[in-house]
């Protein structure tokens, strides 16, 4: 443990001396897997599929905020679809439009949330953010949560379509609304990743040790027995051991989020009691672990000056200096 609190703390002290770097590092990484997994969701146009596209749309992302990004993202998405039917990509900007009007105008700092769904989908990792929130966020999350699993389901619905239209027409604009609407496998999703991010909240907030990491196993248990729960009644397909990776992995880069968010020194617990005018306080303290990192002092020996050897003793010629200053002084 204290190996990965060294590791964690020259993490730290790394991101800070660079931040400037790293921050914009990270915005181009994050851009470019938003890109990426839309591509791999609803990647219709080839000329927007290039490497070079993606490319200079994250780097412009360095320099912008991050509520440019879900924009740019939002109209790549669109853009994908309109190449294969203006009338679905209108039930694209639909969607859009009404998740900005309901929730984002009003919560934009929330809007990442959204963004990441259907981006973590693609990257089969999406009970990670169930999970991550019940941990970092407030029970109002799962609106946005929510918000995020209809716009993937969304865009699952339109490759159907797709999939099986022969003529672009209005008739799709109809198909298209039905069958998001009627997926019945998107509101137990959203019931079950609700359920998820709530009793991991609860968790967090009560005081026993250890707390995080045992929300984070609940948390993942949870997720597995409820997709598990809801696959045999309601006719869902689900791949058990898929399942169980995805989960397990999710549940790793979670705790790594929090290694590097917090850690607590349960061994130093102290309760504190004090009171004042009107109430009796009982406080419950825990540290945090702080490792102080080694810092390497490297000390040089001149040698070559007042003749003295690479150990650092005086030579000859400095012995006679001394004592020629220490006769000197003893005849004064």
């Amino acid at each position: 443990m204290t190996h990965l609190l060294v590791i964690r703390e020259r993490l730290i002290q790394f991101y800070q001396n660079y931040a400037r770097i790293m921050d914009a590092l990270f915005r181009f990484l994050l851009s470019f897997i938003t890109f990426f997994s839309i591509n791999r969701l609803i990647g219709y146009n080839p000329a927007l599929q290039a490497w070079y596209v993606i490319a200079a749309l994250s780097i412009v992302n360095t320099v912008l905020p991050m509520t440019v990004l879900m924009f740019l993202a939002a109209v790549y998405t669109v853009l994908h679809v309109y190449y294969v039917s203006v009338s679905l990509a209108l039930v694209l900007v639909l969607i859009f439009l009404i998740a900005y009007l309901v929730y984002l105008r009003f919560l934009p700092e929330h809007g990442y949330v959204i963004l990441a769904l259907p981006v973590l989908y693609g990257l089969h990792l999406p009970y990670l953010v169930p999970i991550l929130l019940g941990i970092i966020a407030a029970p109002a999350a799962v609106v946005p949560m929510s918000c995020g699993v209809f716009c993937y389901y969304a865009l699952q619905s339109m490759t159907t379509v797709i999939g099986t239209a022969t003529e672009d027409s209005m008739l799709l604009f109809n198909q298209t609304l039905q069958l998001i609407f009627s997926n019945q496998e998107m509101y137990l999703t959203i019931g079950v990743f609700a359920v998820v991010m709530v009793v991991v909240n609860l968790l967090c907030s009560q005081e026993f040790h250890y707390v995080y990491e045992t929300a984070i196993v609940v948390g993942a248990l949870a997720m597995v027995l409820l997709m598990l729960g809801i696959s045999f009644p309601f006719n869902i397909d689900i791949n058990v051991l898929q399942l169980l990776i995805e989960t397990a992995v999710s549940a790793l880069i979670v705790w790594v989020i929090q290694f590097f968010r917090l850690v607590l020194n349960y061994t130093a617990v102290e309760y504190l009691q004090f009171e004042d005018d009107e109430y009796y306080y009982y406080v419950k303290a825990v540290p945090k672990i702080n490792i102080a990192v080694e810092q390497k002092k490297i000390k040089r020996f001149n040698a070559h000056l007042l003749g003295g050897n690479r150990f650092g003793v005086p030579g000859d010629g400095e012995k006679k200096k001394t004592d020629i200053a220490d006769g000197t002084a003893g005849d004064q």
